[in-house]
Formats: structure tokens, C-alpha cells, sequence
């Protein structure tokens, strides 16, 4: 009886950590929106790294092409290239797209297994980039090429980066499954929670799918040196903000759209336990810990009570059930803080509510994450197979054959 209220306890305090947590992200965005701040806009460089090429790749393309930002901003589409095969499929597609566009241009990052760079394809992509930009640009945006922005994205982003203490601003993901598959809206229940940490600052981090930082943040903060070795970008852009003593800046009007493709559990399982060896083995223990307590305990409690091998005794089993009901209602309460254009989307609302009822099991795939990635450091990415020894240092294991 005693171990059975120890279990019940610890998921009822898990729930109300996660409410509180949504209930601060609701409060903060509030003040968000309410801030006035005076009109910033420097010369500004997006880096948009891409890899591959799809319908929706096109559309966010095209999207950000049409961004209303008032100042001057060039956009640099990055891909890599191939040792006797040219580029990338994506370098011709964004020639192509781009071609009518006067503040873009298309590079061809070399390739890291090739030339054996001990970095990231995505990290040398923006290491490319950087190394190329005009000396008056003032502010370095980041977008992934899954993410559709809103046209306002980049005019919200740069604007918190006038106040000198704020050292990244941040945007988040939504994903959208396009197909019906359980799995996919497993996957997207697992990172759509996500979206209420981002409003908290004492766990917030830098996503590299959207953020901004001033440029002299690079050079002050090494972060070329930083992703020299290193696998992951936008966890050593993190270290780099809060080293220099400032803050992580989160924007709720830059959440960006990811609209995902049917996914099979293989895949899910590859990217949710690629996103938490990342976040364990880069350092960031505090989130990586706060996944565990968060998950692990629901998910041992319904995998005891379901088939009925975990005796209760006297203690209801309605008590038990309602975790995962509260679960659910705690993710649908975590979009109260969407930008209007994506609340008022119809195809964006009917997700919400068709993938909140796997909310509880994306939790047992958290706890699965977490206790994976104590026995694994190595990633699949981009086709290529990577060892993560520590923020900074990565070991390229070369090209993973397609299924």
C-alpha cells in the first residue's frame, strides 16, 4: 500500500509541476505581447541550412521570402555538396525558387564526410555562412527549412534584441502531422509540450529551427570554435548565452509550423531518442533530469495497472486512470499560447485535439528516451551516423546506408 501511494504521489506532483510550468507560459506570453518596445531594425542575415527536398520544403521557402521586415536582410540558403556528384537535390530546387529574389543567395557548403571535417553537416553549412557575411550586418537569424514562418517572423524575432541583456531571442516548433498515423502524432504530442518550456526561463534554450542573435554574440562567445568539433549548433549557441551572463529571449509569435509526413515508429523512435541523447550528452542534465521525473513515473504506473499486475489494494483505480486524462488536458491547455494565426487555423486545431489523446503514451516514449540515452551517444543525421563525446566534440562515423 505504502509503495502503491509513493507511485500515485510522485505522478499527481509530476502533473502539477506541468501545469505550473503551462500555467507560467500562459502569464508569460501574456506580458509578452503587452510588451511596447521602440522600432530596431539592423542589417540583418538569415541562415537557412537545408538538406533534401519536398513540397512543403518549396512553400517554406517561399514563404520566407515574403518576410515584412522594414530594414535591410539578405537571406543565405545553404545546402552541401557530394564528391562527383555536384550538390545536394536541395542546391538546384533553391536556385530555382530563389531566382527572382534580389536579397538571397545559394551556397554549397562542403561536404563533411568527403573532406573529413569533424563537424556536423549542418554546422559547417552555417560555419560556410558566417564566413562569407558582409561586415555590416548586425544581427545573424537562424530557420530550419521544415519551419513555415509567419511574415512577421523575422520583424518579432529581432525586435527584444535592442535591450543589451537579452543575448538570444527564440522562437519554438509546432508540429502538424499531415497523415493519420498514431505513431506521427506521437511524435508530435512529444515535441508540441515543448513549446510551454520555452517560456520558462530558467530551462529555455536556443532552438536552431528559430532563433536570433546579435553577431557579435559569435565572436564573443567562441562560438566558432565551439562548433569546430561539435554536432549540434543551437546547444552550443545555449552554452554560449549563458556564459556571457544574458538571457534567452523567448518570442511566442515566432513559433514556426512544422507540418509533418506519415511517420513509422522506427523514425520516431530515431528522432526522440536523437533529441534527448543530444540534450543529454551536450550537458543540459537539468532538462534532461526533469524529462525523467516528469515521465517516468506515469509511465510506470499505467504499465502496472493496465494489465493488472500491479495489486492497488484499497486505492481507487480512478485514481489511477486520471493521470492520463490529466495529461491530456494539460497538453491542450499548452496552446492557449499559439500565435492567433496559427489558433485560428482549423487543419492547426484539429491536430491539437486528435494528438492529445496519445499525450500519455509520447510520455512513456519520453521515459523510454531518457533511459536510453544513458547507454548511447551516437546519432543518426542527415544520412550520416555521428558520436557525440561532449558539447564540443563530435566523431563522424560516415554515411548511413538508406532503408
Amino acid at each position: 500500500m505504502t509503495t502503491q501511494l509513493y507511485l500515485i504521489g510522485t505522478c499527481y506532483l509530476a502533473l502539477l509541476c506541468e501545469f505550473y510550468v503551462v500555467l507560467r507560459s500562459f502569464l508569460y506570453v501574456r506580458r509578452e505581447r503587452r510588451q511596447q518596445r521602440d522600432s530596431y531594425f539592423p542589417k540583418v542575415a538569415v541562415l537557412a541550412p537545408h538538406y533534401g527536398w519536398d513540397k512543403e520544403t518549396e512553400q517554406n521557402v517561399r514563404q520566407l521570402l515574403c518576410q515584412d521586415y522594414s530594414g535591410d536582410y539578405q537571406i543565405y540558403f545553404v545546402t552541401h555538396a557530394i564528391d562527383n556528384q555536384g550538390a545536394d537535390i536541395s542546391f538546384q530546387y533553391l536556385k530555382q525558387v530563389t531566382e527572382d529574389a534580389s536579397n538571397t543567395q545559394v551556397l554549397l557548403a562542403p561536404n563533411v564526410v568527403d573532406n573529413g571535417l569533424p563537424r556536423s553537416q549542418k554546422v559547417q553549412n552555417l560555419i560556410t555562412v558566417i564566413d562569407n557575411l558582409p561586415s555590416d550586418v548586425e544581427i545573424i537569424a537562424f530557420v530550419d527549412a521544415d519551419a513555415f514562418v509567419h511574415r512577421t517572423w523575422l520583424t518579432n524575432l529581432v525586435q527584444p534584441l535592442q535591450n543589451p541583456q537579452i543575448g538570444a531571442t527564440v522562437g519554438a516548433r509546432l508540429y502538424v502531422p499531415c497523415s493519420s498515423g498514431i505513431a506521427t502524432y506521437i511524435e508530435a504530442a512529444w515535441i508540441n509540450f515543448q513549446i510551454a518550456l520555452q517560456a520558462n526561463p530558467t530551462i529555455t534554450m536556443v532552438w536552431g529551427g528559430s532563433n536570433a542573435v546579435r553577431r557579435h554574440l559569435i565572436e564573443d562567445g567562441q562560438v566558432i570554435s565551439r562548433w569546430s568539433n561539435a554536432t549540434i549548433e543551437d546547444h552550443n549557441l545555449t552554452h554560449a548565452v549563458k556564459d556571457l551572463k544574458q538571457k534567452i529571449h523567448f518570442v511566442p509569435d515566432c513559433i514556426t509550423l512544422n507540418r509533418t509526413a506519415d511517420r513509422t515508429w522506427k523514425q520516431i523512435f530515431e528522432f526522440t531518442n536523437r533529441q534527448m541523447i543530444m540534450t543529454f550528452w551536450m550537458g543540459h542534465r537539468k532538462q534532461w533530469i526533469g524529462t525523467l521525473i516528469g515521465s517516468l513515473p506515469k509511465t510506470l504506473i499505467l504499465l502496472l495497472a493496465l494489465p493488472g499486475l500491479f495489486l492497488f489494494g484499497p486505492v481507487p483505480l480512478s485514481l489511477v486512470f486520471l493521470v492520463p486524462f490529466l495529461e491530456i488536458q494539460c497538453y491542450r491547455l499548452t496552446f492557449r499560447s499559439l500565435p492567433e494565426w496559427l489558433r485560428s487555423d482549423p487543419e492547426v486545431l484539429g491536430n491539437i485535439r486528435r494528438s492529445s489523446f496519445v499525450a500519455p503514451i509520447s510520455t512513456g516514449v519520453a521515459a523510454f528516451n531518457s533511459i536510453w540515452t544513458l547507454f548511447k551517444n551516437e546519432i543518426v543525421w542527415g544520412g550520416v551516423r555521428y558520436k557525440i563525446l561532449s558539447a564540443t566534440t563530435s566523431q563522424v562515423l560516415g554515411r548511413v546506408q538508406a532503408d
